[in-house]
């Protein structure tokens, strides 16, 4: 597909310190065959109303993005106090995966004692 048709547009983000988050998250990269895009923006950070889940990531700070690594993107963003990004707005749809998450839980709790002890369970059969 060819992303140079769609309009290009130039955004100024500004953050006070290098803890408060910018507010977005970032999906694809090289290494993910994906164009760097925004997967998410949260509401009332310094991405909001200006970024937008689909946009695409032509530079940051200059710095083209079509071969760029996502780790390298993101050290990018993490170290800057202010960020010249150049968006390709709603060139992509957000990755969702097909199915949930797995979730892992603790299991069911195992006498751990009754096996190490060689005592009798609750069904009358010894453990070895």
């Amino acid at each position: 597909m060819d992303y140079t048709l769609f309009p290009t547009i130039p955004v100024f983000l500004e953050r006070s310190s290098l803890d408060h988050s910018w507010g977005f998250r970032l999906q694809g990269g090289i290494d993910y065959r994906l164009p760097l895009s925004i997967k998410k923006v949260v509401s009332n950070s310094p991405a909001h109303n200006k970024l937008f889940p689909g946009d695409g990531i032509a530079s940051i700070d200059g710095q083209d993005t079509s071969s760029m690594k996502h780790e390298d993107a993101e050290n990018i963003l993490r170290n800057s106090l202010r960020l010249q990004l150049v968006l390709r707005r709603g060139q992509l749809t957000t990755i969702r995966p097909s199915k949930p998450g797995v979730k892992f839980g603790s299991g069911p709790a195992t006498p751990i004692s009754s096996a190490l002890n060689n005592t009798t369970t609750a069904n009358n059969y010894r453990r070895f």
